[in-house]
């Protein structure tokens, strides 16, 4: 199969995944078996509700689903948010076809080239509308209104700002993706100011991780605390159920992950653009742009979108660690300082602990005298991303990641 510039992703209630192929205008689906369709869209650049195969989008950008199953377009050019039910029919249910800014009934409300979409727990719409600069919001009954960020200047030539406040009084400067958690907190990729922010309930705004200046040149690359990490034009976010946020850090051509406690770190990519499988961080990317997580077969997918590829990170191996007597694995705690404990389930012999850095080289080996728990020694480790295995003879066993702070 092939992609032209594949934007959002999004898993269906089935397992399925759909993906928002931008510059073919349609919705594709692959199947749990891998087959790949065309979901919706004509193929052609245009306007058309309808039914699935007729309809047109005009480069459709990012994706979500309701509990029914009905999938919400962000359809970039037309202006537009569409529906397409599960049986296939394809409506508009906010916009209309020129760009700008109004509030109001769905159907006579106005957006700037909106990009991302999340939908809370009760049935309400956010959608980044990203030459505006703002957070949108459409109610279970269609009114849109706005939810988050403000200022007067609009349209194709505006210039957003940062500032962390309440509601309309927040900025940002061209918020690209959305993602929500289980408690309706929002996550916004504020592109250029290239950083990741958080909407709570109460539309208080706050930036989660990321530092320095904005504008599309102003980003950099930094792992650590959130206050300091740096992200360059940051385009894709996924809110997972244990409270990390993965990000696409689209020109640094990264997968990113900051932790519940706002650590950031390299999950994926060596920051070179281009197309390499293998090793997390030796991996290769070109401006990751959508990302989703498949808790049933623990991978987190990512749009690959300048290789017009989706590619995926097996988050843990699945090696059967859960079949009787196989061995547990729990690291604790992780991020961590200057120890860190392994708990092996039981009392076990003539097995090996690795330590190893991004590179594959072995920092740290340590072999068990039968023991249920030992603790490794990280004092003189720099911060970053580690691995650590569990070995017997030449078999691995395990291996998890492990963040230094």
């Amino acid at each position: 199969a092939r992609f032209n510039n594949p934007f959002g992703i999004a898993l269906g209630p089935e397992g399925n995944l759909y993906i928002a192929d931008g510059n073919n205008h349609v919705i594709r689906k692959i199947s749990t078996e891998g087959q790949v369709t065309t979901y919706a869209g004509a193929g052609i650049a245009g306007y058309a509700d309808g039914p699935a195969n007729e309809a047109r989008f005009n480069s459709p950008i990012n994706l979500c689903f309701d509990p029914e199953g009905n999938l919400y377009v962000s359809d970039f050019l037309n202006q537009r948010i569409r529906k397409i039910s599960p049986s296939g029919e394809v409506t508009t249910i906010a916009g209309t076809a020129s760009p700008g800014y109004a509030d109001g009934p769905a159907l006579e409300a106005q957006f700037n080239y909106p990009r991302g979409i999340c939908i809370d727990n009760q049935g309400n719409l956010y959608i980044s509308d990203s030459w505006n600069h703002r957070i949108r919001k459409i109610s279970t009954g269609g009114i849109v209104s706005t939810w988050a960020g403000g200022g007067t200047s609009m349209g194709v030539q505006s210039v957003g700002s940062y500032v962390d406040s309440t509601g309309t009084g927040a900025r940002f400067y061209t918020p690209t993706e959305l993602t929500i958690d289980a408690s309706n907190n929002i996550y916004v990729a504020d592109a250029y100011n290239h950083r990741i922010r958080k909407i709570d309930t109460n539309q208080s705004v706050t930036t989660l991780a990321g530092s320095g200046g904005f504008g599309p040149d102003a980003g950099g690359f930094q792992d650590g605390p959130g206050a300091t990490a740096r992200f360059n034009v940051p385009t894709a976010c996924h809110a997972t159920p244990s409270g990390d946020v993965y990000v696409g850090d689209g020109s640094s051509n990264r997968v990113r992950k900051i932790t519940p406690g706002g650590y950031v770190t390299t999950f994926a990519g060596s920051g070179a653009a281009g197309f390499e499988d293998g090793l997390d961080t030796l991996a290769q990317f070109n401006f990751p742009r959508g990302i989703t997580l498949d808790n049933s077969r623990n991978r987190l997918y990512v749009v690959d979108f300048g290789n017009h590829a989706l590619r995926y990170i097996q988050l843990e191996p699945v090696s059967g660690t859960e079949e009787p007597g196989a061995i547990q694995f729990q690291v604790y705690p992780n991020p961590c300082n200057d120890w860190v404990t392994i708990n092996l389930g039981q009392e076990r012999s003539h097995v090996t602990i690795t330590l190893s850095n991004t590179s594959g080289q072995e920092l740290q080996t340590k072999n068990i005298t039968p023991s249920k728990t030992i603790s490794l020694n990280l004092a003189g480790l720099p911060p970053g991303l580690y691995y650590l295995s569990a070995r017997q003879g030449e078999h691995t066993l395990v291996t998890k990641k492990l963040i230094k702070q």
